[in-house]
């Protein structure tokens, strides 16, 4: 796979015209196809770009900057197909690779929530050690579901079982019974229950992979997406992790944003809060 068998339609607004002296790469993966209560997740990457030409503004307040003046490359969507999950992380992992080899952070668009294990089997190939950031209402442990290993629910897992060294989960607030046991007897989770939480794990200047499930965030605030979760959090909390993620001076190597389902909240406002949420990513991603 290789940038130009990626589907290029609406690109999200800033990008640059060529993938040539970008230093982060965007790429839509239209993948649902283990959603176990509401699907739709596919249509999120197209959604995000429509509605982020009209809805958002190019300047943020609060990062001081235009998107014109952070440097990435829409690439397109991945043309992945409804149906084996195994299938679809081989595709995702040969196209994240492609990307990856080149020097390119890539900031990936689901889908639903797997399509970060074959990210991370990409990134794992490129970077001996690296911490995942994993903001969800969901452990995502579980050893399968639904009699598929490959799940949205087990991603986590399966990263760990494939050699992550560590990873701090925040916003964690529903679960299996196992999942709750593992977050406490497997050294390597890192449950931080508040937001200093998260500032006190984080390692100086060390490798993270930023991967947001978008049920993080409260169902009041975010209603378009396929598992909510009642008692979660709101647009401020991400901005004080984002702004943490700049102090402590981290290398962001890549991030994905997952699990909008953007016609289950017919007034489009979960779309416009995820097109915010990848803007004010690409910020917290940029080079200042």
């Amino acid at each position: 796979m290789n940038m130009t068998e990626l589907k290029r339609g609406n690109t999200f607004f800033g990008s640059m015209d060529s993938i040539d002296g970008a230093d982060m790469v965007l790429m839509g993966i239209p993948y649902d196809c283990t959603a176990s209560f509401r699907p739709g997740a596919r249509f999120a990457p197209r959604e995000i770009r429509n509605y982020a030409i009209e809805g958002i503004e190019e300047f943020s307040f609060h990062f001081g900057k235009s998107i014109d003046e952070i440097s990435f490359y829409d690439a397109g969507d991945l043309p992945v197909m409804c149906g084996s999950p195994a299938a679809m992380v081989e595709e995702v992992r040969e196209a994240a690779e492609s990307f990856i080899s080149k020097g390119k952070r890539l900031v990936s668009l689901g889908g639903e929530h797997l399509v970060t294990f074959p990210l991370f089997m990409a990134y794992k190939k490129h970077y001996s050690e690296f911490t995942f950031l994993h903001l969800d209402a969901h452990a995502d442990l579980r050893e399968g579901f639904l009699g598929d290993d490959l799940s949205h629910a087990s991603v986590m897992n399966l990263c760990l079982k494939n050699g992550l060294s560590r990873i701090i989960q925040y916003g964690i607030r529903s679960g299996s019974r196992e999942e709750f046991e593992m977050r406490k007897s497997d050294s390597r989770i890192v449950s931080a229950l508040t937001i200093d939480d998260i500032e006190k794990a984080l390692r100086p200047g060390e490798n993270i992979y930023f991967s947001i499930d978008v049920d993080f965030f409260d169902p009041g605030f975010f209603p378009g997406t396929g598992t909510p979760e009642p008692g979660g959090f709101a647009y401020n909390d991400f901005l004080r992790i984002a702004d943490i993620l700049k102090k402590k001076n981290v290398k962001i190597i890549g991030a994905d944003i997952v699990e909008l389902a953007p016609q289950i909240d017919a007034t489009g406002n979960s779309t416009v809060f995820a097109a915010k949420l990848l803007r004010d990513l690409l910020f917290c991603m940029s080079k200042d």
